[in-house]
């Protein structure tokens, strides 16, 4: 006699339930008990009191770790636009000054210690 559909269909709901809920059996058997962890309340307790002392904190700049750039001194910039402003052409002129000071030797200085 042939098996009828609906047969079939429930054979298969009965195996994937049984499977099922033999997983469902292990994984409950491998958790922890109910009441078998303890937390110990005393540190969320003091927490929540305002007169639990706190450390101070150090205070330090995000800003401490920044390069700081190639030169070490700070210009003032509007006595550099002043500066560039006595040269007729501009940046041109103060570069071709430039080139001459570097050209002509720095006298030297009287007194320096050795």
């Amino acid at each position: 006699m042939p098996i009828s559909p609906w047969y079939a269909r429930w054979r298969l709901y009965r195996l994937v339930s049984a499977a099922v809920l033999a997983g469902a059996t292990t994984l409950a058997a491998q958790a922890q008990a109910p009441g078998s962890v303890r937390l110990d309340p005393t540190p969320t307790l003091q927490a929540s009191q305002a007169s639990t002392p706190v450390p101070a904190v150090a205070y330090r700049s995000v800003f401490v770790d920044l390069p700081q750039g190639v030169e070490n001194t700070v210009l003032d910039w509007k006595a550099a636009n002043a500066a560039v402003g006595q040269f007729k052409r501009g940046h041109a002129d103060l570069l071709k000054w430039e080139q001459e000071q570097a050209r002509t030797p720095a006298p030297p200085t009287q007194g320096a210690a050795p």
